[in-house]
């Protein structure tokens, strides 16, 4: 029974801090390249405004005796943040900008890019003009006074309607998958803990001692780094050097095929990995070395096999089989769901829902034909649509659930899109180049899936069913903050971008790039459904349904498909794959010589590490946009 009321002060609150948000991320991750605030599971900006605010409020109580925020209040600003930045944020809307006037800057007689694609582009989704895209570049302009702006008005209503529409129909699904997820199976949910923990003044989390412990040692290394950073002559602390690499010691074919194997110790990232449940961590990093010993292997055998070991096939097996093992788990729930939809007695009641099941499915449906419409009018076939984003929601699925069973602190699940399914399993030459443009301009949204706007949702929800904080608030005040902070980044980021140009938005660039170079590629050199690629899709499925039949038949089974997922396909595997071994090994010695007490006591410690990293570097962020300099970054 929901019992606390979300208060109209802090939604306004957490829409107050959008615009200081969205112009963060423009500057620092757009422009600047360095601390991504977003591109994390927990984002670093949510959690240091939180902590800023619970500070306040501290100070507020001690001299007004009147806290000024009540814990359903700061975890509102908190989902608020983290909700609306998922998709206006580094690996989504920056990308965005990206493609938006690519097609007209970079289009020349040598690409042939007006003869090939370049009438299949829609007016209102794209920037035309060559003076407004040449000082997009360029920089050093103005966005409001030259009247550049009235080239952005149509493209930006076009992309705000859909995206709010994605936005919206995610949040049907969360709805709808809310109570199986959250009480039925009550999964972990590992990425929230640590602002559950920061805002239960029961916890005693600010007063545990073992907590800033660790805040310290990862706030000062932190710091030191920082000072390093202006003054060269102060020693840093060597966590992420580059020569701190296993493949230095695999020198020589056949071993060089290893590639890259960094030892890393961002602290953050070890106190994020230490939140994994044990076996989770064991199989994430089980598949990075498998993924490893595939490469090698392929070279001992001398195979030159185009695309082997075909990464982006396995994980988007894997992640069909994620899914669809979800969904043969809340079977019975989704049976009531039907029921409650087509008027039948069920067992379910959904009066504590954020809207009720018959709504959700309803407007979800509603939602998909809106999609067919628009997507229709820009030149998409309209059998197509359906299954475009039919993957893209399936995908949303299993990227949520390895959200709430793994919580792993980053996933940049590469080559795994609808785009890549629908041109393996069709060939470009039955999509045709119209429906192929289509692919291009939405490749913005699932390119890396790493910052995804569903898995936000639902760990929203599961705060709100810790809290008591009434959902259908809830919804509305994300759906609501989407609409705002969307509407924002199409005012700042052009805006930013006029002033500083985007040749020097290294990611910006890439998204673009990418999009018309694969494009092009399709266009030109045309290919008929690639069987091969098809069959490691279904092989990689069946595996990972057969790692899911294990686990619910034996407790001893050690491995997930998340885990294979993250391991074979992350883009940022690389990144952390020792913190997790480092926390697999120090969590089952602990759990094995210490007990569950033993780890409950260490838990805050690694807590802190995670707390002073993000406090300290966002200290750096912030004060190099106050000086207009990039400072340290704790993070790229």
């Amino acid at each position: 029974m929901q019992t606390a009321r979300i208060s109209i002060k802090a939604i306004l609150f957490g829409l107050f801090l959008m615009p200081l948000c969205v112009y963060l991320v423009a500057l620092e991750e757009m422009i600047w390249h360095s601390l991504h605030w977003s591109s994390m599971s927990l984002p670093q900006i949510s959690v240091f405004f939180l902590f800023i605010l619970i500070v306040v409020n501290k100070i507020a109580n001690r001299v007004l005796s009147k806290k000024l925020f009540s814990r359903s209040e700061l975890l509102m600003i908190y989902v608020i943040i983290s909700t609306t930045l998922a998709f206006t944020a580094h690996d989504n809307m920056v990308c965005l900008m990206g493609v938006l006037p690519h097609s007209t800057f970079f289009a020349t007689a040598e690409n042939d890019w007006i003869n090939l694609f370049y009438q299949h582009l829609p007016d209102w989704l794209v920037i035309r003009d060559d003076k407004a895209v040449y000082y997009f570049y360029k920089g050093e302009s103005a966005f409001w006074s030259t009247g550049f702006y009235q080239f952005w008005i149509k493209p930006a209503i076009a992309w705000s309607f859909l995206i709010s529409l994605i936005f919206f129909m995610l949040l049907c699904i969360s709805t709808i998958l809310r109570k199986q997820w959250i009480e039925s199976e009550r999964l972990a949910y590992p990425i929230i803990q640590i602002p559950l923990e920061m805002t239960d003044s029961a916890s005693g989390f600010f007063q545990n001692r073992v907590m800033w412990i660790g805040f310290s040692v990862a706030g000062l290394i932190s710091l030191i780094n920082g000072l390093n950073f202006i003054y060269p002559n102060i020693p840093r602390v060597p966590i992420k050097e580059p020569n701190y690499d296993l493949s230095n010691y695999f020198v020589h074919a056949p071993w060089s095929s290893l590639g890259t194997m960094p030892l890393r110790f961002y602290p953050f990232l070890i106190g994020l990995s230490f939140l994994i449940p044990l076996d989770l961590t064991f199989s994430t990093w089980f598949f990075y070395l498998f993924r490893k010993f595939e490469r090698l292997f392929g070279t001992m055998m001398g195979w030159n096999i185009p695309k082997y070991p075909f990464f982006g096939e396995q994980a988007t097996g894997a992640m069909m089989g994620l899914c669809l093992a979800a969904i043969y788990l809340g079977r019975r729930h989704l049976v009531e769901v039907f029921k409650k939809v087509v008027g039948l007695d069920s067992t379910l009641d959904d009066k504590d829902e954020p809207v009720s099941y018959r709504v959700a499915v309803l407007s979800f449906l509603g939602g998909m034909v809106i999609l067919m419409i628009f997507c229709g009018r820009l030149g998409m076939s309209w059998w197509l649509v359906p299954l475009f984003f039919g993957l893209y929601f399936f995908i949303a699925i299993a990227m949520t659930r390895m959200r709430a069973e793994v919580g792993p602190p980053l996933h940049a699940i590469v080559l795994v899109n609808p785009q890549i399914v629908l041109v393996t399993g069709l060939g470009t030459r039955k999509l045709g180049t119209a429906n192929l443009t289509m692919f291009s301009l939405f490749y913005w949204f699932n390119r890396l899936n790493r910052s995804h706007p569903m898995p936000h949702q639902l760990e929203a929800f599961k705060i709100a069913e810790r809290t008591g904080a009434n959902t259908g608030r809830l919804f509305c005040a994300m759906m609501l903050a989407l609409v705002v902070g969307v509407l924002l980044t199409f005012w700042i980021f052009p805006y930013t971008l006029y002033k500083y140009g985007a040749t020097t938005a290294g990611e910006l660039l890439g998204a673009g790039s990418q999009a018309y170079g694969s494009l092009s590629d399709w266009i030109q050199y045309p290919n008929p459904p690639d069987y091969v690629s098809g069959s490691v899709i279904g092989v990689s499925f069946l595996f990972a349904i057969g790692m899911m039949w294990m686990r619910m038949r034996f407790l001893w089974f050690p491995f997930h498909p998340a885990g294979y997922v993250l391991g074979v396909s992350s883009g940022t595997i690389d990144v952390y794959w020792f913190a997790l071994f480092v926390c697999w090994l120090s969590k089952l010695l602990i759990l094995r010589h210490g007990g569950v007490r033993s780890y409950r006591k260490v838990l805050p410690f690694f807590m802190g590490l995670v707390l002073g990293d993000f406090i300290v570097g966002c200290y750096w962020g912030l004060l190099s946009i106050i000086i207009g300099v990039p400072l340290y970054t704790t993070w790229f």
